[in-house]
This record gives C-alpha cells, structure tokens and sequence, in this order.
C-alpha cells in the first residue's frame, strides 16, 4: 500500500497532546464539548477541557500539525510552494487533472449532500404534519444526521435555506435544518449539557412546524422588523407545540422552547408577550436563529442581517447568542466554497483580515473548472457571498441511513431514504447543495 493511501491518523495520549496538533476526537457530537471533532489545538485550554471530561478516543495527524500555534496547518497548506525552475510538463499537466479532478468531486459531494438533507428534511416534515406517533424518532434521527455531518465537517457553518426564494414546504423544511445547525453551535459555544442540546436541536428542527398549516402568503415575516399583524400568524408557536403534543413523545422543555421561541424578556414579543425569565433562557437561542433567517429571505447576504442583530437584538436574545451567532456564520477561510448572490459558485482565494468579509474570490464555471474568474468582492456593489458550501469529505455511511417510515416500516424505494444511487461513485458526501432550491440544481460537471 503507497503512503498516500494509509490512513494519516494515529493515536496519542492525553498527556502527550501539545499546541498545533492536529486532532480527530472519536466521539458522537453529543458526548464532546466541542463544535467540531476535527481541529487544530490552538491553546493550552482546549488541552485541559480534553483532560475534564475525559475523552479517551484522540488520533492526531502528524503531517497537518504544525509546531507553530501561530502558523495553523489550514493555512500552510494553502502556502503555493516554490515550483522548480523548469517545471516537468507531464507533471504539470497530471497535477492540474488532479486538482480539477478534486474540485469535481468535491462540488459533487455538495450536491449529494443537498439532495439527501432535503429529501429527509420533508419526510420528517410531513411526519410531523401528520402527526404520526412516530414522528419523535423520526426527529432524533434526522438531528443526528445533521449533528454528525457538523460533526466530521471541516468547513465554516453550510446553510441551505438561504438560496430558495418564495414559500414552499421544500424552504420550510430547511429551514427547519438550517435552524438545528446554528442552534447547536450556539449551545456547544455556550457550553451546553448533552440533555439541553438534546432538547434545543429537537426544537430547532421542530419550531416552525405550525407554518405549514397557514396560507402561502403568511409564511414570512417582513424583513425589516415590522410584526406580523394577522393574529393567526401570531399564534404558530402554540401551534407548533399543539401539532407536537400531538405526535406524542416530545418533552415538555421541547415544547416550552417551541412555544415561546418568539417571545422577548421585554414582553413584545407573541403569542403570548411573555416577559423575563418568564421565558425559557433556550427559546431565546431559536429566537435570535429564526431572527437572522427572517432577514436573509430570498438569497439576502447574511452580512447585513447579523448587522442587523448585533445592533438591534443583543439586549433582546442576549449579547452572548448574538456573539456566538456572528462567529459561527462570519469565516470564510482561504480554499472555502462559497454561492454568490449572483447564484455561481466561487472559492474563496485572498482573504484581507479589514476585509474579511468581502474577499477575494475565484468564480467557477461548474460546467468547465479549468474557466475561472477572480472577482475582487470587495470592489463589488452588487454581489456579495450568500452562504458557504461545505465540500469536506464525510463518510459515505452518514448517508445511508435509512428513515423510519410513518407506519414503522422503511419507506418504499426513493421515498426520501439515502444518497441518489446514481451520483457519481468517486464522490464522498459534502454538507451543502449547490446553487438555488427548488429544485436542486446539478452543478455537478458533466460526465465526461
């Protein structure tokens, strides 16, 4: 077996870990504290949290760490290395074929990801629109296959819902998707325990549950904070909870965060303005999350909607979820994958910390990625990055997990179970579809 084919991971002990490893942490997302179980250890705190809560399955990757903490491995490894004087052609060319080759597949593992997530999103859904009684599991699992892919990602936080634009149960359902990612992130920041993000990610994939019985027209907010004046409106909270009560087996700090996700401690919120501590401290956290979903309706930047909030709602949901918010969403690392507003596809090239929100991209034509385009974003009026797209390469197994039907038996053949048997063999799984939803556009390059 070559050296490029064994597996790079190795395992250490605890008290052998240092600054600048490069580590894996073979644990499920609910048994760790920390957002991600790949990572660079980038300070002696990170170190004595590993030794507190005793996680005993660490593997580090000798050829990604780096001795340097100031020097993170993600980065030298985007450092162009010196090419000889006289560069073999041959050898030029096979390393371009590779690197396109890469690129390919990796754009292909987006949208596998995007066609399975959705799929399951609406199954689970319409499990709860009818309130099956098995619908409780059915949530459990699909959280657990949100968390894990967070889990085994290495790339900044992948929303789905952001591209799609009118109201359809397809936005309705990611959303719901999009809300369990942000809101577990915020609750790993916070520090959490396994019970309460347990609780937190069941109403986050939950709390919009009692949109899908309003009109079409009702189904969103306005975006620049003017409060919804149909009292029916008003009242989707309680019935998220009621249709929840309904499907049975959720517990009632589920039920509570649901119901009160839209409330404010200063009593202007609904459906039933309450105030304080009156309100569960966790619905606060869906609340800031569906806040921010609001403000990025129809393909908006999510520049200006954390703007927005970390002006006008840190007093309301808190400065530490609004702050815990901002960082998951606003990193956008050399080499990330990123959709324009304009729809195509870019990966993030430059990266000026004053500008770091405006960088310096490389835009791809998907259908041909030897054509590129550098765009300087930040000369831009009119375009702007619209959400990450998450190409890491994750276990193909994360993919096959089969959902519950809604009478206890696995669904019937391509009713929302696992990959497309027919993408492409070569492709590991990413975290993110790619280009605008419905439905979910191939970017994918063509077979040849």
């Amino acid at each position: 077996m070559s050296s490029e084919n064994q597996d790079p991971w190795e395992p250490i002990e605890i008290d052998q870990l240092r600054i600048g490893h490069y580590i894996k942490i073979n644990h499920r997302w609910f048994d760790h504290p920390f957002v991600r179980r790949m990572f660079q250890i980038s300070s002696e705190r990170e170190i004595q949290t590993i030794r507190d809560v005793e996680l005993t399955r660490i593997f580090v990757d000798q050829k990604r760490s780096a001795p340097d903490p100031s020097r993170p491995a993600e980065a030298a490894a985007e450092t162009p290395q010196a090419a000889p004087d006289d560069p073999d052609p041959e050898q030029k060319k096979a390393a371009e074929a590779a690197a396109i080759k890469a690129e390919r597949e990796a754009l292909a593992a987006a949208q596998m990801r995007g066609r399975v997530t959705l799929e399951r999103a609406q199954y689970v859904l319409a499990a709860l629109n009818y309130a099956d009684n098995h619908s409780a599991t059915l949530v459990d699992e699909f959280v657990d296959y949100l968390v894990a892919m967070l889990n085994n990602s290495t790339t900044p936080l992948a929303l789905m819902a952001s591209s799609l634009r009118g109201h359809s149960t397809q936005r309705l359902a990611l959303l719901g998707a999009d809300a369990v990612s942000m809101a577990a992130i915020i609750g790993k920041r916070m520090g959490l325990k396994k019970p309460e993000l347990r609780a937190l990610t069941r109403a986050a994939c939950t709390h919009l549950l009692g949109l899908a019985r309003l009109p079409p027209n009702q189904l969103d907010e306005e975006a620049e904070g003017a409060w919804p004046k149909s009292a029916s409106y008003r009242n989707y909270p309680l019935l998220s909870a009621t249709m929840l009560e309904q499907c049975g087996s959720f517990s009632d700090d589920v039920l509570r965060i649901v119901r009160e996700h839209r409330e404010r401690p200063d009593g202007r919120g609904y459906p039933q303005n309450l105030k304080g501590e009156a309100i569960h401290p966790h619905a606060l956290i869906v609340g800031a999350v569906r806040e921010f979903q609001v403000r990025c309706a129809g393909g908006k930047s999510p520049v200006p909607a954390l703007a927005f909030l970390h002006k006008n709602m840190r007093a309301v949901y808190g400065a530490e979820i609004i702050g815990h918010l901002a960082a998951s969403l606003l990193s956008y690392p050399v080499g990330t994958h990123v959709q324009l507003s304009d729809g195509r596809v870019a990966r993030i090239k430059r990266s000026d910390e004053a500008m770091r929100l405006s960088p310096i991209v490389e835009v791809l034509d998907t259908n041909n990625l030897r054509n590129r385009e550098e765009i300087d974003l930040s000369q831009q009026k009119t375009l702007s990055i619209v959400r990450v797209l998450d190409t890491s390469q994750l276990p193909a197994r994360m993919f096959e997990t089969t959902p519950r039907s809604m009478s206890g038996e696995p669904p019937r053949p391509g009713a929302a179970a696992g990959p497309d048997k027919s993408a492409p063999a070569a492709a590991e799984p990413g975290a993110a579809a790619v280009g605008p939803t419905p439905p979910i556009k191939p970017v994918g390059p063509p077979d040849s």
